[in-house]
Formats: structure tokens, C-alpha cells, sequence
């Protein structure tokens, strides 16, 4: 492929050629610079002097650098965050804050908390927000929320411990069956549940599965007064002799 006058084939591409380097900017044409800011000239090798423009950026007292500026304040004065207003001093030392303070809407210095405190009502001291009394907080349906000065916590509930699930840490279920972590009775069986577990006597055994005892099989009643019936109709017969007394059953 071939390029215009004073552009060139750079890998395919026609790119502009600027005989002269543009020392703060790039080469947008044939010998033509786009220089960044702060700079200018030809070349791009000029230094723009902000503080002599008319409208001045600084506030208070300007002093330019090479393709830039910085602003300075007069006394009782603070340079704001934009780097070139300046405000007046806050006297956060009279109010005793005792964190800081900040002018508010109407211009009027007040103290002020870090997040996860606010201003006790003595305007001066913070105190702080228990976020568990509010139901945003981010502790899930396993967890607890536990409050802590300035911020809160999620620790996990009973039967749950921290451990990862699915590439995400979370509380996930300890099975206190495996762990032999349970009260069952040795006559019992452990079945782990969500968070808990239940116990369930073994065949032969009845109770709650922590206490489990061996049923009793005692004869029931009906078959208790049909042996009595029968008994009852048995009249012992003696027989004597010389030597042995004996006593045969009879119908």
C-alpha cells in the first residue's frame, strides 16, 4: 500500500510524519503536533503559563511549573479538594470535636462522626450505631449479627461453621454425627439435620434418643386373666406313703 505525501506505511498503516518530534504531544499530520495540556508551540516544547491566562485557575496565589500549576492559599485559609479553591480554615479546635468537624449548607462549622458513629447529644462526641438493630445488614440466615464500635460483624450460628461452599465463604452445616459431636444414646442412632441433628432409639428400645431403655414385654392383660382363669380350676390332689409325700397336679 502506498501512503500520501508525508505519511508513511507502518505495519500496514499510514501514519503522519512530523520532521520535528513532538516532544509533549503526537504527530496527528504531516508536521502538525496536538500537544497536551499545558503545553503548546509547534513542537509542543512550549510551556502555557496557566497563572498569566485571564481567567486565573487559582482562587489565591497561583505559581505555574513546567505544563502545569499549583495554587496556594492566604492565611486562615485551606486549599480545597479540587485543588484550587480555597476555603477558610476550620476551627474544629474550639468546638472540641472529637473527631472533626465540617462546614455544612449554611456555612456554619459543625462536628462531624466517622461513618458507623453519629453525634451524641452533645454535639461534640460520637456514639455508636448498633447496625444490627437494622435489618440491611448483609449477615445471612445462618449468621448473627454482632455489632462492634464504629461497624458490625457476622459471626455463624450454632451448628454452623465457617468454611467455603461453592468457591464462596459462608457458614455451611457441621454434621455432628460425623464429628461425634452429639448427646445420642449409645442405643441410638444420630440423623444430622441443618444446624442440628436428631436422635432415634434403636429397634427394641424406646426413650426420646438420648435416653433410650429396653421396652418391657410383659404379658398383656387379656392373656394375664385367661392363665388365671385356667389356673383357678387346678386342684392339688396329695398322695401319701410311707416315706415320700407327693403333691400331683389334677384337672
Amino acid at each position: 500500500m502506498t501512503c500520501c505525501y508525508g505519511w508513511r506505511n507502518i505495519n500496514g498503516v499510514c501514519q503522519p510524519i512530523c520532521k520535528r518530534p513532538c516532544e509533549n504531544g503526537f504527530c496527528i499530520g504531516p508536521d502538525r503536533c496536538s500537544c497536551m495540556e499545558g503545553y503548546k508551540g509547534k513542537d509542543c516544547s512550549e510551556d502555557v503559563n496557566e497563572c498569566g491566562l485571564p481567567e486565573r485557575p487559582c482562587s489565591h496565589s497561583c505559581m505555574n511549573t513546567m505544563g502545569s500549576y499549583r495554587c496556594f492559599c492566604n492565611n486562615g485559609h485551606t486549599l480545597d479538594t479540587d485543588g484550587k479553591s480555597c476555603i477558610k480554615k476550620l476551627d474544629c479546635i474550639s468546638l472540641r470535636c472529637q473527631f472533626g468537624c465540617q462546614i455544612d449548607r449554611n456555612h456554619e462549622v459543625g462536628c462531624v462522626c466517622p461513618p458507623g458513629l453519629q453525634l451524641a447529644p452533645d454535639y461534640r462526641t460520637c456514639k455508636d450505631i448498633n447496625e444490627c438493630d437494622d435489618p440491611s445488614h448483609t449477615c445471612t440466615e445462618h449468621q448473627s449479627c454482632k455489632n462492634t464500635f464504629g461497624s458490625y460483624t457476622c459471626v455463624c450460628k450454632g451448628g454452623f461453621i465457617l468454611g467455603t461452599l461453592q468457591d464462596t465463604i459462608t457458614c455451611r452445616d457441621i454434621d455432628e454425627c460425623l464429628t461425634g459431636n452429639h448427646r445420642c444414646s449409645p442405643k441410638a442412632s444420630c440423623v444430622n439435620t441443618e444446624g442440628s441433628y436428631i436422635c432415634q432409639c434403636e429397634k427394641g428400645y424406646a426413650g426420646d434418643g438420648f435416653r433410650c431403655q429396653k421396652k418391657n414385654n410383659r404379658r398383656s392383660l387379656a392373656t394375664m386373666y385367661l392363665q388365671y382363669k385356667h389356673f383357678k380350676h387346678i386342684r392339688p390332689v396329695y398322695h401319701f406313703n410311707s416315706s415320700v409325700r407327693m403333691a400331683v397336679n389334677r384337672v
